[in-house]
């Protein structure tokens, strides 16, 4: 694995030199001049200075080429890469290049340094963090060419999960670390921050941009723009010039991806849980519903059979009180039947009483009758007689 970085330096451009050609660290082969000789290196940079009268400012820029101790690369092939790094870098042409490639660490590593002085125009060199980028890009691909290993995003060159703040400007990086301790507020840290928080709920570009804005930060994010832009509302609002940040500034700082695409994914896997969320209390909500309609559908049942039992059992109430009621009422029938019966045998007897009275008395009455025309015919036959 292979990463090359910029170096900041406080030392003379002769004491870099002396350093990075050092014997200790490397030897006459391992060390290559572009546009210059490694010999007299210090005195053709110096020269060109002069020739254009600039020698204040920035007198050069020192970069490292590095690999990791366990890759499998000689220190010759470590070289040629950086040479052929240095030779593709456009912003170096016509401006004086040294390549020293050293062996003294526990990994292979290469120092190059670029006079800040064109010795074809005499233009200053101009450096941006676009041009380290694509320097950082064509080493990433040089290593896949050559079967080597890449570094990974947010990583260390260790292969460690990169946790220190990191920034381009020193005076940026002191000031985000102390932030980082909390001596100092950075409205960069708080953006970042919101983002954070935000990109965890928001469901969509809408709603993160909602929320954004709902602690204080503008979201200015539009499909033709390469990165999106956040700024301090309130900063700006008090018309202070340092209020907005790119995402990919806070990537570089914090080692945090906070590109579009990533933040789009983001939000489709939030959108995604909180569906599965909702639907997951729908179904609860509906077998709670219909939990409730079975037992509201037994309540009925049961409530339904009590009624039947009820009826039923009021039924058998009423069917045995009208049996009751049609025994009484035969029974009642039966003994009016008796009575009747009883009445009409009493009448029949009464009857034959009567008539065997009536003949009785009408027997009594003829033998009165008979008896008393005997005493007068005896009583007429006695007065003949006298």
């Amino acid at each position: 694995m292979a990463v090359i970085k910029a170096v900041s330096s406080k030392v003379s451009i002769g004491q870099a030199l002396d350093y990075v050609m050092k014997q200790e660290k490397t030897e006459s082969k391992l060390i290559t001049g572009l546009g210059c000789e490694a010999e007299t290196v210090k005195e053709e940079m110096q020269a060109t200075k002069e020739l254009w009268g600039k020698l204040d400012g920035r007198t050069y820029k020192h970069f490292v080429h590095s690999y990791h101790k366990s890759e499998q690369i000689t220190p010759e092939q470590a070289h040629r890469n950086a040479i052929e790094l240095a030779k593709a870098t456009k912003a170096w042409d016509g401006y004086e290049v040294i390549i020293a490639t050293h062996t003294d660490r526990g990994h292979i590593h290469s120092h190059i340094i670029v006079n800040s002085v064109s010795y074809e125009d005499g233009h200053k060199l101009q450096w941006s963090k676009a041009d380290l980028q694509d320097l950082k890009d064509r080493c990433n691909e040089q290593s896949r060419q050559q079967g080597l290993h890449v570094p990974e995003k947010w990583k260390t060159f260790y292969g460690e999960e990169r946790e220190d703040t990191v920034a381009w400007n020193k005076e940026t990086y002191r000031r985000l670390k102390q932030a980082e301790k909390g001596e100092v507020k950075s409205y960069v840290q708080e953006i970042a921050l919101a983002i954070m928080d935000c990109k965890e709920t928001a469901t969509s570009r809408e709603t993160f941009m909602e929320q954004m804005q709902a602690k204080g930060y503008g979201v200015d994010w539009q499909d033709k723009h390469k990165y999106i832009t956040f700024v301090d509302l309130a900063r700006q609002q008090q018309g202070e010039r340092q209020c907005k940040v790119r995402n990919n500034k806070l990537e570089s700082y914090y080692a945090v991806d906070f590109g579009k695409e990533t933040l789009e994914n983001g939000f489709e896997s939030n959108a995604r849980r909180e569906k599965n969320r909702a639907d997951a209390e729908e179904y609860a909500r509906r077998q709670l519903d219909r939990a409730a309609v079975t037992e509201n559908n037994g309540a009925d049942e049961r409530e339904r059979a009590r009624q039947q039992l009820n009826q039923a059992a009021a039924q058998s109430a009423t069917d045995a009180f009208i049996e009751q009621l049609d025994a009484q009422e035969r029974i009642a029938e039966e003994k009016r039947n008796d009575s009747i019966a009883e009445r009409e045998a009493n009448e029949t007897k009464r009857q034959r009483h009567s008539f065997a009275g009536k003949q009785a008395t009408k027997g009594r009455k003829q033998t009165i009758r008979e008896r008393s025309r005997r005493s007068e015919e005896y009583d007429r036959s006695n007065e003949m007689d006298f």
